[in-house]
Formats: structure tokens, C-alpha cells, sequence
């Protein structure tokens, strides 16, 4: 009885958390040394390139707009197409830096995408510019999803500047996250799961 307890108690503790086994970016901290995973529609007057000025790890993303009222726009797209579900919590996360001139601003947006076109839900994340300075921080959003995912999910960062001239915006992000928080039960829920089954079968062999 006592080897079938134990193991059970093995199995419960081994299950990874929901947030490492639901991850659904792709090079989110930019340790390949460059942006692959990464849909950018930057203008040949934009720049969105790695750099070494990471929080952790040895690179970063930088965006840099000096293009007066324009915007440059990167992404994570479509992602869990076919796994994320329509109301379901998503947990994003982040680290961020950056300085803006004359109106520049930030903003991170999350996107529900329907197949074939267009979104079922739009919003910006934290409802407005981000609050950047020149030193990283952690920003963390648990947006919910739209009636329609079909398309999946897309997280999307956007360096806009105004229409002033000299207008520029210039963002740093490393370690970008999206995961599905509820797709697997996290190591205490597993364990007590496993505790449960373990008296279970105690009681069946008394």
C-alpha cells in the first residue's frame, strides 16, 4: 500500500504548473538573438530589433518610432488557435521600459481574433498608455476573452508617437508571456488530488 501512495504523491508533485505548461508564446524573452516568432509591420524609417539592454538573459526587444503621427506595431499572433475558449482568463505578462517625446506613447493590446478576419474583443491593456520608465518593470493583465477565439489570441505592442515634430517613442520588452492559466491544475491542486486518491485506496484495502 505504502509504494502506490508514494507514487501517487510522485505523480502529483511532477505535474508543471498551468503557467509553464500552457505557455503559448513563441521566443517571448528574445533568446534566440532575434525576432523570429514575432510579426512586425515596422516602416523602413522604423526600427524592431534585439538588443543587449535586457532585464534578464542576454537580449531584449527594442521598438523605436521617430516617424511623426505614425505607428509601429508588433505582435504575437493567432496564438492557442484551436485550444483557448471563448470567456477564458488569460494571463500576460511582461517587462517594460521606455521614454517618449513630444505626445509618444506605449500601449499594449489584446486581441480575440476570428478566423478568417476581424476580432470579437479589442481591449488596451490597463485601459491606456503604458506607464513607462527608464528602468524595467513587471506589468501583469488578466484579460478575458471574446465570444469568438477561432483565431486565436494576439498580443500586440504598438510605439505610436504624435503629430508633433520630434514626436518619438522608444520601448523595451523582455520575458513576454501569454499563458492559459486554467488549462492544467496547478502542483497543490495536483498533490491534494494525489493525497485524495491515496486515502482512497487505503480505504478500499482495510
Amino acid at each position: 500500500m505504502k509504494p502506490i501512495c508514494l507514487f501517487g504523491l510522485v505523480l502529483a508533485f511532477v505535474v508543471p504548473s498551468g503557467d509553464a505548461a500552457a505557455e503559448l508564446t513563441v521566443n517571448g524573452d528574445f533568446e534566440t538573438g532575434d525576432i523570429s516568432g514575432w510579426t512586425s509591420f515596422a516602416s523602413p524609417a522604423q526600427t524592431f530589433a534585439v538588443t543587449s539592454d535586457s532585464k534578464t538573459g542576454s537580449f531584449a526587444g527594442e521598438l523605436f518610432n521617430d516617424v511623426s503621427g505614425s505607428a509601429l506595431v508588433v505582435k504575437q499572433a493567432n496564438l492557442g488557435v484551436g485550444l483557448v475558449t471563448a470567456g477564458e482568463t488569460i494571463l500576460i505578462s511582461f517587462d517594460a521600459k521606455g521614454a517618449e517625446t513630444s505626445g509618444g506613447v506605449a500601449f499594449a493590446e489584446f486581441f480575440s481574433e476570428i478566423a478568417g478576419g476581424g476580432t470579437s474583443a479589442n481591449p488596451i491593456l490597463g485601459s491606456g498608455p503604458l506607464a513607462l520608465t527608464n528602468d524595467y518593470q513587471r506589468f501583469s493583465f488578466s484579460p478575458v476573452t471574446g465570444p469568438d477565439v477561432s483565431g486565436g489570441i494576439t498580443l500586440q505592442f504598438n510605439a505610436a508617437t504624435g503629430a508633433n515634430v520630434g514626436s518619438t517613442s522608444r520601448l523595451f520588452i523582455d520575458n513576454v508571456s501569454v499563458a492559459r492559466i486554467s488549462a492544467v491544475p496547478e502542483p497543490a491542486s495536483a498533490a491534494l488530488a494525489g493525497l485524495i486518491s491515496c486515502g482512497m485506496l487505503l480505504r478500499r484495502r482495510r
